[in-house]
C-alpha cells in the first residue's frame, strides 16, 4: 500500500485525539503535551510529528523524532534522529496493522527521511525480542545495528487496591521484607507527601536527583537539566512528585506521571547521607505503589535500572534493544564498532549484538 509520510502539527485537534489514542495510551511519556514540554526545554533539539496517508487520506501510521547534534570523540558532530527523542521512552509510533507491516512503515519513514530531514543517524527505540519479533528481523534487513541496552519493569498490582493485597501476593521473604522497610519508615517518622504542583520544591528536589545521576551504573544518560523539572512544576496534570522528608528537611523523592490506570516512575532522588540507614530506595518505590493503588491503578512502570532491586516487589522485567543505523549502508558497517561502543558506553549492563535476521530471540 503506497503511503504519504508528511509532518504534521501537534495542534491539529484529530490528529493529537489519534496520537494519544494510539501511541501514548502504551507510553505515558509520549503523550503529545510532555513531548511538548521536552521541544521547549532542549534547545538544541527539534521535535517534529509525523502522519502517513494512503491514497484515500485515510491515516495509516503515526510518528514523533527528534533531531540534534551529538559530538563524537570531540572531532567531530552527527545530526541524530531518535524516534520519540532521547527522554520519553517506548515506541513514538504507530502504523495499522490491518493495512501494513513493519517493514513497509519503516521502508517509507526511511524514504521520507531521506527526502525531508537532514540528519546522519537513525535510532529506533524501544523494541522487546518477546513482543517484536517481525520488527527486529526487519531492521536487521534494513542494515541497522541493534543492541540489547537496558531492561524496563513493570509491576501487575491486585484490583482491590489494598497495600495488604499486595504484601500477601509476594512470597514471604519479600513481604517481611518490605514490612520491615514500612516499619522502618514509621519509626524513623518519615513523611510523604504526594503534589501536584512542585515548582516550590525544585531547589530541594533537583540536587537529591543529580547525586542519584551522578552514580547510576546503568543507563548512564547525561543528567536532564534543572529547566526541565522546573516546567513540569508549574503545570498541572502532567507529572506529580512523591516526597519523603524527615523533619523538615526532604530527603528522597519520585517523579511520577499518571494516566487512568497506570502509573509511571520516571526518576527518583536521594540523600545519600541517610539512603543507607533509612532504605530510602525502597521507602520511595514502595509509597509510590501505595499511591499507585490508593489512586485507582492497576499498572506501574517502575522504570529501567535496578531491575536485581524490583523483583522485591513482584516487577516483571523485559530487555530492552535500540536500533541504529547511518543513512548510509556502508558507512553502518564502518562505524558499527563505535555504533556499539558509544551504546554500552550509555547503558549498562552493555547489550550484545543483534541476532542473525533469522533468528529474532
Amino acid at each position: 500500500m503506497p503511503l504519504t509520510f508528511r509532518q504534521i502539527s501537534p495542534s491539529d485537534e484529530e490528529f493529537r485525539i489519534r496520537w494519544n489514542a494510539r501511541v501514548a495510551q502504551n507510553e505515558l511519556s509520549l503523550e503529545v503535551e510532555f513531548l511538548q514540554l521536552l521541544a521547549g526545554i532542549e534547545s538544541e533539539t527539534t521535535y517534529h510529528f509525523v502522519q502517513a496517508t494512503d491514497a484515500a487520506g485515510h491515516a495509516r501510521a503515526l510518528a514523533c523524532y527528534s533531531v540534534g547534534e551529538m559530538r563524537v570523540m570531540r572531532f567531530f558532530s552527527l545530526r541524530v534522529l531518535v524516534l520519540g527523542g532521547t527522554i520519553a521512552a517506548g515506541k513514538a509510533f504507530w502504523f495499522d496493522a490491518d493495512a501494513l507491516d513493519f517493514a513497509s512503515f519503516l521502508a517509507g519513514f526511511e524514504a521520507f527521511v531521506k527526502a525531508e530531514v537532514r540528519c546522519d543517524i537513525l535510532v529506533f527505540k524501544e523494541f522487546s525480542p518477546g513482543r517484536d519479533e517481525e520488527s527486529i528481523r526487519s531492521m536487521a534487513e534494513a542494515g541497522f545495528i541493534a543492541q540489547r541496552c537496558y531492561d524496563r519493569s513493570r509491576l501487575v498490582l491486585p484490583p482491590d487496591g489494598k497495600m495488604q493485597s499486595f504484601l500477601d501476593s509476594l512470597p514471604s521473604k519479600k513481604r517481611r521484607y518490605l514490612r520491615q522497610v514500612l516499619a522502618q519508615g514509621e519509626a524513623a517518622d518519615l513523611e510523604v507527601e504526594v503534589h501536584q504542583r512542585f515548582d516550590h520544591l525544585i531547589d530541594a528536589v533537583y540536587s537529591l536527583y543529580l547525586a542519584v545521576n551522578a552514580r547510576a551504573s546503568e543507563a548512564r544518560t547525561p543528567a536532564l537539566p534543572r529547566r526541565f523539572f522546573a516546567a513540569l512544576g508549574q503545570l498541572d496534570g502532567v507529572a506529580q512528585i512523591l516526597t519523603i522528608s524527615q523533619g523538615k528537611r526532604t530527603i528522597g523523592f519520585g517523579l511520577l506521571m499518571q494516566r487512568g490506570a497506570k502509573l509511571k516512575c520516571m526518576v527518583i532522588g536521594l540523600d545519600y547521607e541517610v539512603s543507607r540507614e533509612l532504605q530510602l530506595w525502597y521507602q520511595i518505590v514502595l509509597r509510590a505503589i501505595e499511591h499507585a493503588m490508593k489512586s485507582g491503578c492497576t499498572n506501574v512502570d517502575l522504570g529501567s535500572t535496578n531491575h536485581s532491586m524490583k523483583r522485591k516487589f513482584g516487577a516483571e522485567h523485559e530487555d530492552i534493544w535500540i536500533a541504529v543505523r547511518h543513512r548510509s549502508q556502508w558507512v553502518t558497517q564502518l562505524l558499527g564498532p563505535l555504533i556499539r561502543h558509544t551504546l554500552a558506553s550509555m547503558y549498562r549492563p552493555a547489550g550484545s549484538a543483534l541476532p542473525a535476521s533469522d533468528d529474532p530471540n
